[in-house]
């Protein structure tokens, strides 16, 4: 069973699977801005899109609390650059350094542009 918690006082959002913490989403909240800082995932750990659920669960909390997004994590970038709601959360000086920053295209799209010609 997975859940996905605010661990308020170390600043962090865990993500528990059987009891256990399997995942965190590190951040920092300064003048009405949260700050997501890294993803750690247990080695031990691999549950299949466990880390992209704690990142969704953070930026729907960030919403909701109508908290901007700064997203120093590459996974969040990620997770932003692949669903543009999300691009709402962020300011829009920090949406420029976001597209810079985005991830190239899946390898997977470049395999079949390879095959294709």
């Amino acid at each position: 069973m997975q859940v996905i918690a605010n661990n308020f006082g170390a600043s962090q959002y865990d993500a528990y699977v059987d009891g256990a913490v399997a995942a965190s989403l590190h951040y920092q909240i300064q003048n009405g801005e949260m700050w997501l800082l890294w993803t750690t995932v247990s080695d031990s750990c691999e549950v299949k899109g466990l880390a992209e659920r704690l990142i969704r669960d953070a930026l729907a909390d960030a919403h909701k609390r109508r908290l901007a997004v700064r997203p120093f994590c590459h996974e969040v970038r990620k997770i932003i650059s692949a669903h543009p709601v999300y691009l709402k959360l962020v300011p829009a000086n920090e949406v420029r350094r976001l597209h810079l920053t985005a991830v190239p295209a899946p390898k997977k799209t470049k395999q079949l542009a390879t095959a294709a010609a």
